[in-house]
């Protein structure tokens, strides 16, 4: 499983792009209209959180020229704040329950240890 980053580029007139690449700022200098990186989260399950978001803002979306073309969105203000607490909703959610995981495997471990010098 590999972690991959969700982005949001701006581009013009409250256009953003929601997308997901392993290198963002790469995927930037591939768009032919220079917009602006804005915000990068990482995830191991980018797939799902971009799709999500593609969802939640469907009736925003706008189609342009180009790789990525129907990844773009026009979102006012509130709507750009919405998308930001989303991400970072999902980025939270995200790191604890890795956090959880890997709790739940040293404990687990832990517990192999003590079980195995017990009965030496």
């Amino acid at each position: 499983m590999e972690r991959k980053y969700v982005y949001v580029m701006r581009g013009t007139k409250w256009m953003y792009k929601i997308g997901i690449s392993n290198d963002p700022e790469r995927r930037i200098k591939e768009v032919s209209h220079k917009p602006k990186l804005v915000a990068t989260y990482r995830y191991y399950c980018a797939e799902a959180v971009e799709t999500t978001m593609h969802k939640l803002f469907l009736n925003r979306r706008r189609t342009r020229k180009g790789s990525g073309k129907t990844e773009w969105f026009r979102l006012d203000p509130l709507e750009l704040i919405v998308l930001h607490a989303c991400l970072l909703f999902f980025k939270i959610v995200h790191d604890l329950s890795i956090l959880f995981l890997m709790l739940i495997l040293v404990v687990g471990v832990v517990g192999l240890i003590k079980g195995g010098l017990g009965s030496l």
